[in-house]
């Protein structure tokens, strides 16, 4: 997957563990799921919480469990929408989520950069939107890649445009890894 903004992400965190896909009938296997310890401050995520990340695209070394390092990752096909005060940063497990993985969180956070930004409306009664930003969450930045329809996207979204410094919040997202890149430490 490629991504314009690809050298800022990064999210500092401990890759906890591998819980490897299981087998079909056919022998394939399902895709790997990645246990991922953020390693920023537990006021902007619960302690417990370890974020679960589908490796779609076979980006990270199983050799790399255990080891602390930073996750470059794309929080895609996400609901997006302008925070309302007090404004926040950080991640926010589900809403049926207890003590463990989370694999849905909503992303909150300032808006670093704009790489693509382009509302269309054709031929169908509704406009269609396709944004990549990155999102500054406190604990690393991270991706967005998402596209949105609605009758009125300024009303979904809070506003017109979204610029940096915007405080953002991603819902219902599909998050993608592009790499995790260990460090020395």
């Amino acid at each position: 997957m490629r991504f314009p903004l690809r050298d800022q992400l990064e999210l500092p965190c401990v890759f906890e563990r591998l819980v490897p896909g299981e087998q079909h009938a056919d022998g394939r296997r399902y895709l790997p799921l990645l246990l991922l310890r953020p390693t920023g401050s537990t006021a902007l995520l619960p302690a417990e919480m370890l974020l679960g990340v589908v490796d779609r695209h076979h980006k990270v070394d199983a050799a790399a469990v255990g080891r602390r390092g930073v996750a470059r990752l794309i929080f895609a096909l996400s609901t997006l929408c302008v925070q309302t005060p007090p404004l926040r940063q950080g991640l926010a497990p589900e809403a049926n989520w207890c003590a463990g993985v989370s694999t849905n969180p909503t992303a909150l956070g300032r808006v670093v950069a704009v790489s693509a930004w382009e509302v269309t409306r054709g031929q169908l009664p509704y406009e269609a939107l396709y944004a990549e930003l990155t999102l500054d969450i406190g604990l690393g930045v991270i991706g967005t890649r998402t596209s949105l329809t609605a009758n009125d996207l300024e009303a979904t979204i809070g506003k017109a445009r979204v610029e940096p410094g915007d405080a953002v919040a991603l819902s219902q997202s599909r998050i993608d890894i592009l790499g995790f890149e260990a460090s020395d430490e």
